[in-house]
Protein backbone atom coordinates (compact mmCIF):
# COMPACT_ATOMS: atom_id res chain seq x y z
CA UNK A 1 0.00 0.00 0.00
CA UNK A 2 1.32 3.50 -1.00
CA UNK A 3 0.77 7.05 0.81
CA UNK A 4 -0.33 9.73 -1.15
CA UNK A 5 3.41 11.03 -1.79
CA UNK A 6 4.28 8.02 -3.41
CA UNK A 7 0.89 7.95 -5.14
CA UNK A 8 1.53 11.36 -6.75
CA UNK A 9 4.74 10.37 -7.93
CA UNK A 10 4.14 7.00 -9.27
CA UNK A 11 1.52 8.90 -11.59
CA UNK A 12 3.75 11.89 -12.62
CA UNK A 13 5.45 8.85 -13.61
CA UNK A 14 3.72 7.30 -15.42
CA UNK A 15 2.36 9.98 -17.58
CA UNK A 16 5.69 10.52 -18.50
CA UNK A 17 6.09 7.03 -19.01
CA UNK A 18 3.65 7.69 -21.35
CA UNK A 19 4.95 10.15 -23.20
CA UNK A 20 2.10 12.97 -21.50
CA UNK A 21 4.70 15.24 -20.37
CA UNK A 22 1.62 17.97 -20.10
CA UNK A 23 -0.31 15.82 -17.64
CA UNK A 24 3.00 14.92 -15.77
CA UNK A 25 3.35 18.59 -14.92
CA UNK A 26 0.06 18.87 -13.50
CA UNK A 27 1.71 16.97 -10.55
CA UNK A 28 4.81 19.49 -10.69
CA UNK A 29 4.46 23.13 -8.84
CA UNK A 30 6.03 25.94 -10.80
CA UNK A 31 8.60 26.59 -9.31
CA UNK A 32 9.67 23.16 -9.12
CA UNK A 33 13.32 23.29 -7.89
CA UNK A 34 15.46 20.69 -9.43
CA UNK A 35 18.80 19.38 -9.69
CA UNK A 36 20.68 17.38 -11.87
CA UNK A 37 23.88 16.26 -13.08
CA UNK A 38 24.85 17.16 -16.31
CA UNK A 39 25.41 13.50 -18.46
CA UNK A 40 27.72 15.17 -20.70
CA UNK A 41 30.47 16.30 -18.81
CA UNK A 42 33.33 13.72 -17.02
CA UNK A 43 33.21 14.98 -13.98
CA UNK A 44 29.89 17.29 -13.77
CA UNK A 45 28.78 19.50 -10.81
CA UNK A 46 24.83 19.69 -10.00
CA UNK A 47 22.92 22.04 -11.81
CA UNK A 48 19.66 23.90 -10.38
CA UNK A 49 17.11 25.16 -12.38
CA UNK A 50 13.73 26.85 -11.09
CA UNK A 51 10.62 25.75 -13.07
CA UNK A 52 8.42 22.68 -14.48
CA UNK A 53 9.02 24.49 -17.94
CA UNK A 54 12.81 23.90 -17.63
CA UNK A 55 12.35 20.15 -16.44
CA UNK A 56 9.69 19.47 -19.34
CA UNK A 57 12.47 20.94 -21.55
CA UNK A 58 15.22 18.53 -19.97
CA UNK A 59 12.76 15.48 -20.70
CA UNK A 60 11.85 16.20 -24.14
CA UNK A 61 15.93 16.80 -24.44
CA UNK A 62 16.15 13.09 -23.09
CA UNK A 63 13.64 11.57 -25.63
CA UNK A 64 15.15 13.12 -28.32
CA UNK A 65 18.30 11.63 -27.26
CA UNK A 66 17.13 7.70 -27.30
CA UNK A 67 16.80 7.55 -23.72
CA UNK A 68 13.45 6.77 -21.38
CA UNK A 69 13.47 5.96 -18.03
CA UNK A 70 12.20 2.57 -16.33
CA UNK A 71 11.39 2.76 -12.83
CA UNK A 72 12.60 0.29 -10.46
CA UNK A 73 11.69 1.30 -7.03
CA UNK A 74 10.01 3.82 -5.42
CA UNK A 75 10.73 4.87 -1.34
CA UNK A 76 8.61 6.92 0.40
CA UNK A 77 9.71 8.43 3.77
CA UNK A 78 7.60 11.41 4.54
CA UNK A 79 7.79 14.26 2.18
CA UNK A 80 10.34 12.61 0.25
CA UNK A 81 9.81 9.92 -2.35
CA UNK A 82 13.00 7.89 -3.60
CA UNK A 83 12.57 6.74 -7.57
CA UNK A 84 15.64 4.28 -8.57
CA UNK A 85 15.32 4.32 -12.23
CA UNK A 86 17.15 2.58 -15.31
CA UNK A 87 17.81 4.26 -18.01
CA UNK A 88 19.54 1.70 -20.48
CA UNK A 89 22.44 4.13 -22.47
CA UNK A 90 22.09 7.09 -20.02
CA UNK A 91 25.78 5.98 -18.51
CA UNK A 92 27.15 6.28 -22.67
CA UNK A 93 25.95 10.20 -22.17
CA UNK A 94 27.87 10.45 -18.51
CA UNK A 95 31.09 9.04 -19.71
CA UNK A 96 31.24 6.30 -17.28
CA UNK A 97 30.50 2.33 -16.98
CA UNK A 98 27.63 1.44 -14.88
CA UNK A 99 24.74 0.14 -15.01
CA UNK A 100 22.60 2.64 -16.41
CA UNK A 101 21.03 3.36 -13.18
CA UNK A 102 19.88 7.06 -11.81
CA UNK A 103 18.45 8.11 -8.05
CA UNK A 104 16.35 11.21 -7.85
CA UNK A 105 15.06 12.15 -4.27
CA UNK A 106 11.57 13.84 -5.00
CA UNK A 107 10.23 16.41 -2.53
CA UNK A 108 6.23 17.09 -2.28
CA UNK A 109 4.59 19.64 -0.56
CA UNK A 110 0.50 20.32 -0.61
CA UNK A 111 0.42 17.40 -3.18
CA UNK A 112 2.65 19.01 -5.92
CA UNK A 113 6.32 18.06 -6.82
CA UNK A 114 8.05 20.62 -5.62
CA UNK A 115 11.87 19.67 -5.58
CA UNK A 116 13.42 16.86 -7.54
CA UNK A 117 17.46 15.95 -6.97
CA UNK A 118 19.51 14.00 -9.24
CA UNK A 119 21.94 11.88 -6.95
CA UNK A 120 25.37 10.75 -7.98
CA UNK A 121 24.30 6.94 -6.49
CA UNK A 122 22.40 4.92 -3.91
CA UNK A 123 23.73 6.02 -0.51
CA UNK A 124 23.42 10.08 -1.47
CA UNK A 125 19.70 9.43 -2.55
CA UNK A 126 19.28 7.72 0.79
CA UNK A 127 21.11 9.85 2.56
CA UNK A 128 18.66 13.07 1.19
CA UNK A 129 15.67 11.01 1.69
CA UNK A 130 16.18 10.59 4.67
CA UNK A 131 16.52 7.09 4.97
CA UNK A 132 18.95 4.89 7.49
Amino acid sequence: MCNQNEWIVREAFLAYDRGDVERMMEFVAPDLEWTHVDPSSADPRPLTHRSREELAKALSRQAEWGLHAELEHVIAFGNKVLLVMRTPGVDEYRHREGEDRTYDVVTLRDGLIVGVHACRDRGEARSLAGIG
